[in-house]
Parts: structure tokens; C-alpha cells; sequence
């Protein structure tokens, strides 16, 4: 491990001598990454494939092996499995299903390999620590820009939740709810398309057939359900920038690059950026601190988070910029990456 990381990891987590739940490693253990990833159809997972590569190799380490579960739970469990075998001493994954994932995480605390989930967090089975975002804030957050960006605020407005049997799409969902209640009065239709780019279509045109005052949308996720959506909008001749007459304010969570290009098109008013890179980047020097027999504490970090204790796993909080136009070229967001 470098001496820079070595001092970002001293700043960031306390120090122990041993692994909660795991035995302890050498302190030199040379990092041989597994990645699992729910997906790779998505911007999302293939930055964070890149980044996590990129921060393994900086830590002397590298990338054994990368699996694509194509959002099969069964498969994620059975990819943990090629991965040990493939040599992975470590694992940074991503979750297809929060309660599904347990066997996978019992088989790899059995082989002594620690895992750091990302993005979002087990329901069961133990993990070296988890690195996300506060999905409750961001939905606040979208919620009083949405509010601010509506120009009829007694027009209705359409909140396209993620999977609600998801951690993140409920607190997607509700961090919206409380806070857009706070600041304002518009009647709100509230519809799920579970994280599937299609069916976020199918519901933008069919509300917007029965709802011809639709002045504000919601959704929960850019990446997946932007596309599809003003595509939907644009069939109905609805797709109009930011200051023209007709312009239906719409705010999302994600901050993919098909997001970023429609704030500075001016037809998506903003987005809460998810620290992706950051995923990777956090998500590494956690693994190394387990190999390296480190345990995780609770506290403030070095880069402007928290660790907490969420029930059994530590959490770190990362936070997660809102972008306009007047940041929409900065190149640390996760959707500018090249």
C-alpha cells in the first residue's frame, strides 16, 4: 500500500489490531480484488468498475476477476463463489438483493475474505463496511429543487419511485415525500416503475394522458428512467427547456452523463449526484484496511463524511452534490468521467 493511501486510511478509520468478525491479515497482504456487480448495463456500475480498478492498482494491488450477476440474486451468490475461487482475497460489491445476499456473504466470512458492499446495504450477513450515500437526503434534496424549478406551483406532479422493496427506493421515496411537503402544496401522483427504464415510460405517458397539468416530475433515478421518460415526454411534444412556455420542471438522483447533458440542454433542471468514484475510491481503502487488520469505528472521516453504526454495519455516509448549470461541467462528477 502507498504512503498515501496509508495516510488517507489513518485519517479516515481508528486503528485496531484485529477484524471484527475475521481473523487477522498481514499487515503487507497484497490486494486481489473481486468485483461483483448487480449489473453492468447501467453507467453507473461500469464507472464504478473502472474507478475501483484504478484505485486497486494505485494501492499496488489488482483486479482478479469482474462478475455481472445481470440482476439474478441466485447468480450474485454464485459469483461470489468464482471469485474466491478465482483468487480474490477481498470483494467489493454491489447488492441485487438485500436479504439474498446473506449466503454469499457466509461463504466468503468462511473463506477469511472480508467484503465492503457499495451503494446500498444487506438486510443479513457481515460485511467489513459499507460505503453509500444518504438516499433519504438526496430525495429531500430533489424535492426543494423540484420545487423551486416549478414555475405553475399548483400544477400536479409525478414521482416516479425506484424498487420500494429496495432500501434506496424507499428512501428515495420518502425523503422526497417529507420534504416536498414542507415546500409546497401541489398535488403529487405517485407511481413506481421498480428501476426499469421502459416501464418509467409506460408510466409518463400514461399520467400524463389523464393529467394535463403535470408541472413537475420526480425521478428516482436519471440513469435508468431519464431517457425513457423525456422520450415519452417528447412523443407528446411536452420535452421543453427551462424557460419556455411549457417547460415541465423535472428533478432526479443518480448524475449519470445523459443526466449532465440534459441540464445543460435545459430539460433536466437538476440531479443529486451519487459519489460513485467515491464508491470505488472509499470502497477500496476500506478493503485494504481489512487486509491489513484494521477495524472500522464510528466518527468523522477525512472526506467530508460520517461512519455510523446502521445496525450491525458501519456505514459511511458519503455526501452527494446537487448539480445545476452552474456546476453541471465539474469534472470530479461521476457523470463527467471519461
Amino acid at each position: 500500500m502507498t504512503t498515501v493511501l496509508k495516510s488517507t486510511l489513518a485519517a479516515t478509520i481508528c486503528i485496531s489490531a484485529v477484524v471484527l468478525g475475521y481473523p487477522s491479515f498481514a499487515a503487507d497482504s497484497t490486494m486481489k480484488l473481486g468485483l461483483s456487480m448487480p449489473t453492468l448495463n447501467t453507467p453507473f456500475f461500469t464507472v464504478l468498475v473502472n474507478a475501483a480498478t484504478d484505485e486497486a492498482k494505485a494501492a499496488g494491488g489488482e483486479v482478479v476477476q469482474t462478475t455481472n450477476a445481470n440482476r439474478d440474486a441466485s447468480q450474485q451468490v454464485t459469483d461470489f463463489r468464482n471469485l474466491i475461487n478465482a483468487g480474490a482475497n477481498v470483494i467489493l460489491a454491489g447488492v441485487v438483493d438485500r436479504a439474498a445476499i446473506k449466503p454469499a456473504l457466509d461463504y466468503a466470512k468462511s473463506k477469511s475474505v472480508p467484503v465492503v458492499i457499495v451503494d446500498d446495504k444487506p438486510s443479513a450477513g457481515e460485511v467489513y463496511a459499507v460505503v453509500r450515500a444518504d438516499n433519504v437526503a438526496m430525495g429531500a434534496r430533489a424535492a426543494e429543487a423540484l420545487s423551486a424549478a416549478m414555475t405553475q406551483k399548483d400544477g400536479t406532479v409525478l414521482h416516479i419511485t425506484g424498487g420500494l422493496t429496495t432500501t434506496n427506493g424507499r428512501n428515495r421515496k420518502d425523503g422526497f415525500v417529507e420534504a416536498f411537503t414542507k415546500v409546497s402544496t401541489a398535488k403529487v401522483i405517485e407511481q413506481t416503475a421498480n428501476w426499469d427504464g421502459p416501464t418509467s415510460a409506460n408510466v409518463a405517458s400514461t399520467v400524463m394522458s389523464g393529467n394535463a397539468d403535470i408541472a413537475g416530475i420526480y425521478l428516482a433515478t436519471d440513469t435508468l428512467y431519464y431517457d425513457p421518460v423525456s422520450a415519452a415526454l417528447r412523443s407528446r411534444g411536452r420535452l421543453v427547456p427551462a424557460g419556455e412556455t411549457g417547460h415541465i420542471a423535472m428533478v432526479a438522483i443518480d448524475g449519470g452523463a445523459s443526466a449532465l447533458k440534459a441540464i445543460r440542454d435545459g430539460y433536466l433542471d437538476a440531479t443529486i449526484s451519487q459519489p460513485v468514484t467515491d464508491y470505488a475510491k472509499y470502497g477500496v481503502v476500506y478493503l485494504q484496511a481489512a487486509l491489513d487488520g484494521k477495524e472500522m469505528t464510528e466518527g468523522p472521516t477525512d472526506h467530508d463524511s460520517t461512519v455510523v453504526k446502521d445496525g450491525a454495519y458501519f456505514v459511511d455516509e458519503l455526501p452527494s452534490p446537487i448539480v445545476t448549470k452552474t456546476n453541471v461541467d465539474d469534472a470530479n462528477l461521476w457523470g463527467n468521467a471519461k
